[in-house]
């Protein structure tokens, strides 16, 4: 038999679904499989094996595995994939594919028919179809692929063998128990069809998969299929098209000329922000005089326009008088003014008021204020310090530095991070597939209806006060999706020649930090989310190797020239071999017992 799952020695554990034969017949059973520090994503798009398997006592007459309709999982602990159908393949069908659900990928391997045996997963498949398949190959514009399909009718009649053994397990015949009726009885109760439609599904869904490796395309779609004839006795004919992978271009990506030079902070940068520290710890003192700049004034404001009715502007805001606003001058309009008295001025709404009536238009603006108040800023001492959390003025200015110094290096990397990308964009030539350029548009539009939930107003509403449509959001945003579209295939491109990878501690470490981790801890069994987080991975390190940010002491390097503080990586343990004694076992239990009496 198989043997159970050994206990990881790690916490994250993966267990592969495993269909074998032996003299008893077909078992299924759980292989454990570890991947320890192994780079498990080279390409994220692709498939990579497993480092190990844990007590693999498989027998050589291992020659099919498949798990149907089984989305992979991320498994924390060892744990039995339930629910899984086993379809086993008959010997004489030649060389069946072979399907592992493991974590968040997906492994294929093929075997030969005689001897069978189990490949290696870093062996490559063959780069062939089976005789049963002829297939042409056209493509079209729009990086489209259309596939010509047509399998022998004795491929076909297997497979509908296949279907027939499946849906026969769950007939209710009498006189038969289930799983035992006879083919023609079956077909007589429950007709025969399903049976033909089934295999003509299985096998556009194998052969499709057989294509795609032989021609060794690269799928960024779900195809469409037509099948053109599915006929008992005549060859199975299908067309499929899908969407590829376009071919990118990359031009001299590495010559943009950006670089990470931060500027040290100067002092007059320091004192400005302690200085910000105190504004945010003043408090406020009621005055009875005019209010003058920096005073805090507590004031109604309406504003009126002839041809409309316009709601309360503000009751009781606290506005900063002689602080320039959104609306230009209305800030200033309150220097002067005491409590009690009553101004009016004209003033016009931005251009980009948040609602489009309002735009651009002129307004009599009324102020009545009630109260005008001083800020008195705490004194700029060691108890100030302590309220930051320092423990004088000293280390005040010192963190304050060390924080201004990394700001300064996160705003020169991420300059040089734009350019480098712009560059390797402008200078890249690649056919964007309009499914990419609709899955980000997706992805824009999605955010921007997270973030007006957020806010408290429907989608419905926004788009009201926008005076847009959503088709009209999408048209002006396809530029931006198209950006992005094209950012994600040059840098995919170029991490694949500069060969970026991810390795498991780091996917690991990002997802343990990741927010979405902490709101939901399930979210990470998804296949999806963990590719979405590695390819993020990936794409700023690819990005970080263009401007020279590719080491932790590069990075480091850059913060201290910008006069901040870093802490050193840890050094790993040393393993320390002691030197060779002549101690002997006589003289070392007499030093023990001399101790223990001690």
């Amino acid at each position: 038999m198989i043997p159970r799952p050994t206990n990881p020695s790690r916490s994250t554990a993966l267990v592969r679904p495993v269909a074998a034969v032996d003299e008893e017949g077909p078992l299924l059973g759980l292989v454990d499989v570890h991947r320890r520090d192994q780079e498990i994503v080279g390409d994220v798009d692709e498939a990579l094996g497993a480092s190990q398997l844990v007590r693999d006592r498989l027998r050589e007459r291992v020659f099919f595995i498949c798990v149907e309709e089984e989305r992979p999982r991320l498994l924390h602990e060892c744990e039995k994939l339930g629910g899984l159908e086993v379809l086993f393949v008959r010997e004489e069908d030649g060389r069946p594919e072979i399907f592992v659900a493991v974590v968040d990928l997906v492994i294929e391997h093929r075997v030969e028919p005689n001897p069978i045996h189990l490949r290696s997963p870093m062996h490559e498949a063959p780069k062939t179809v089976p005789a049963s398949v002829r297939h042409t190959i056209r493509r079209e514009p729009g990086s489209t692929v259309v596939i010509e399909a047509e399998i022998d009718a004795g491929r076909l009649a297997r497979a509908a063998d296949t279907a027939f053994q499946r849906h026969v397990q769950r007939a209710q015949i009498p006189g038969f128990r289930p799983g035992k009726a006879p083919r023609a009885m079956y077909e007589r109760t429950y007709g025969k069809e399903h049976l033909w439609d089934d295999a003509g599904a299985d096998l556009v869904d194998e052969t499709y998969r057989e294509i795609v490796t032989a021609e060794d395309l690269d799928p960024i779609d779900q195809p469409k299929v037509e099948i053109t004839q599915l006929t008992e006795g005549e060859p199975l004919r299908y067309t499929a098209t899908v969407v590829v992978r376009p071919e990118v271009t990359l031009g001299d990506y590495r010559a943009h000329g950006a670089v990470v030079e931060p500027t040290p902070p100067a002092e007059e940068e320091v004192e400005r922000t302690i200085a910000a520290m105190r504004e945010s710890h003043a408090q406020l003192r009621a005055v009875d005089r005019p209010a003058q700049p920096g005073d805090i004034v507590t004031v109604d404001v309406d504003a009126t326009i002839p041809d409309r009715k316009v709601p309360p502007f503000a009751r009781n805001a606290h506005v900063e008088a002689g602080k320039p606003l959104g609306i230009a001058g209305l800030g200033e309009a309150l220097v002067g003014l005491k409590a009690g008295e009553t101004k009016s001025v004209e003033l016009k709404f931005p251009d980009d008021a948040s609602e489009g009536e309002l735009r651009g238009r002129a307004a009599t603006f009324s102020f009545r204020p009630s109260q005008v108040s001083e800020k008195v800023l705490p004194a700029l001492d060691d108890e100030f310090a302590k309220t930051v959390g320092v423990s004088d003025l000293a280390a005040l200015r010192k963190a304050v530095r060390n924080e201004l110094a990394h700001a300064a290096f996160h705003e020169s990397r991420d300059d040089a991070a734009e350019k480098a990308v712009a560059h390797a964009l402008a200078s890249a030539t690649v056919e964007l597939p309009e499914v990419l350029v609709q899955d980000e548009l997706e992805h824009l539009m999605a955010d921007l209806k997270a973030r007006v939930k957020e806010q408290g107003p429907t989608f419905e509403q926004f788009l009201l006060q926008a005076r847009k449509t959503e088709d009209e959001l999408r048209k002006e945003w396809r530029p931006l999706a198209e950006r992005r579209a094209k950012s994600l295939l040059v840098l995919d491109e170029i991490a694949r020649k500069e060969d970026v990878k991810v390795t498991g501690n780091e996917l690991a470490e990002q997802a343990a930090l990741s927010p979405l981790a902490q709101a939901d801890p399930q979210a990470f069994r998804s296949p999806a989310v963990l590719a979405a987080l590695a390819r993020s991975i990936r794409n700023r390190k690819t990005v970080d190797k263009l401007i020279g940010l590719d080491s932790p002491d590069a990075e480091r390097e850059a913060i201290r020239k910008a006069g901040g503080e870093v802490e050193e990586e840890p050094k790993k343990p040393e393993i320390i071999v002691p030197a060779k004694s002549d101690a002997t076992v006589e003289g070392r239990e007499a030093i023990r017992a001399l101790l223990e009496k001690k």
